[in-house]
């Protein structure tokens, strides 16, 4: 777990090194897609991300960005197969996704600075995935880095100079691991960023 706060220390702190920069924190919520939402189908309105991005120049930044995505559904009462193979244990399972995405990120903007301004981006590097199923007294977890990517859409709407709101849709996507299906969702990001 340090290594993933130094590493996402280091690529917001890198962001800044740049002649103009932004910092912002934004409120997630997820929408679970594919595989995900046969897994747990419902919304996820536990999510945050932090993210830092550095401008080139007035249309182009480079950045970093790392997210707390959370998942979970209550389904049952179910059969899940015991620990012989010839047995099984019924109950009500509890299903949960921990998804913490920690990317370099680009952004294109369009418009001129200190306007309202759409932009597009995508976010490359990897996820740690914690899934895991309760049952009663029985349990299967995993806990898997990924390489993970994410295109984005949003819109930054100023304040003043110094303030402004940022709504955007990213699609999160992590790649397949050993027996874990990918992991892809759809979130909707309203936040806040300082120039």
């Amino acid at each position: 777990m340090k290594k993933l706060v130094y590493t996402a220390v280091f690529i917001l702190i890198s962001s800044g090194a740049f002649a103009q920069g932004m910092f912002g924190i934004s409120y997630d919520i997820s929408l679970p897609m594919g595989p995900t939402s046969d897994f747990i189908g419902n919304a996820s309105f536990r999510g945050f991300s932090i993210e830092g991005r550095g401008f080139l120049n007035d249309n182009f930044a480079l950045g970093g960005e790392f997210g707390w995505h959370v998942f979970y559904g209550e389904y049952g009462p179910q059969e899940w197969p015991g620990q012989t193979e010839t047995s099984t244990v019924y109950g009500k399972q509890y299903r949960y996704i921990n998804s913490l995405p920690i990317m370099a990120t680009a952004h294109y903007y369009f418009g001129v600075p200190d306007a309202t301004r759409f932009y597009i981006g995508v976010g490359l590097g990897t996820a740690n995935v914690q899934q895991r199923t309760d049952l009663g007294l029985y349990y299967d977890e995993s806990n898997t880095w990924r390489f993970a990517v994410a295109p984005e859409v949003g819109i930054l709407l100023p304040i003043n100079p110094n303030f402004i709101f940022n709504v955007g849709a990213k699609y999160q996507y992590a790649t397949k691991a050993s027996d874990a299906d990918a992991l892809n969702y759809l979130t909707f990001k309203i936040g806040f960023a300082f120039m």
